[in-house]
């Protein structure tokens, strides 16, 4: 059979297809990439930390190579401190197209910390047309939120001064190959 005209052909695009069997458009929620992977870090770092601490005698912790923070289940004595823990959270953040956290970056603009440990955050970003202008500033709020001791968190998104690329630090142009 080499002509084609005899062929047993389907032709689904004017197939009858009964509504019960077409596809069905579902509404799913979105959520961005720095999001997804924000949230599915938290989940598996709790797949990872032991069920309770306090049923561990010393020995056990031992034997089981778990080292304990005394500090990261305190609040902060300063607000210096807290400051250096929020520098310290923000650069867990990456940017979603240079592989560099946003802190070394310098879309960063200043973290500060009042006496009733409330924080300040005043950022930017590479350009007002970034991808990420809608849902990074959510993320750093939650980021900080995030951090031991915070009283709540204010950020604030500005375009004044501009970002250009000498704010970023030595190791952002290190790690870019711009150095």
């Amino acid at each position: 059979m080499t002509d084609d005209s005899k062929r047993d052909i389907l032709d689904v695009t004017t197939a009858n297809v009964p509504p019960e069997n077409q596809p069905q458009k579902v509404e799913r929620p979105m959520v961005s990439p720095q999001e997804g992977a924000y949230f599915l870090d938290k989940f598996l770092d709790q797949q990872n930390e032991p069920e309770s601490t306090e049923s561990m005698n010393d020995s056990n912790v031992e034997s089981q190579g778990v080292q304990t923070d005394p500090t990261n289940s305190q609040t902060p004595s300063s607000p210096e401190e807290l400051q250096g823990n929020i520098v310290s959270a923000l650069q867990e953040i990456y940017d979603p197209e240079i592989p560099v956290n946003i802190y070394e970056l310098g879309l960063i603009y200043s973290v500060d910390v009042a006496k009733d440990y409330s924080a300040h955050v005043t950022m930017t970003l590479t350009t007002p047309h970034c991808p990420v202008a809608e849902s990074m500033p959510g993320e750093v709020e939650l980021k900080v939120n995030s951090v031991n001791g915070v009283n709540g968190v204010r950020v604030d998104l500005v375009w004044e001064p501009p970002w250009e690329m000498s704010m970023m630090s030595d190791e952002a142009r290190l790690e870019l190959g711009l150095l």
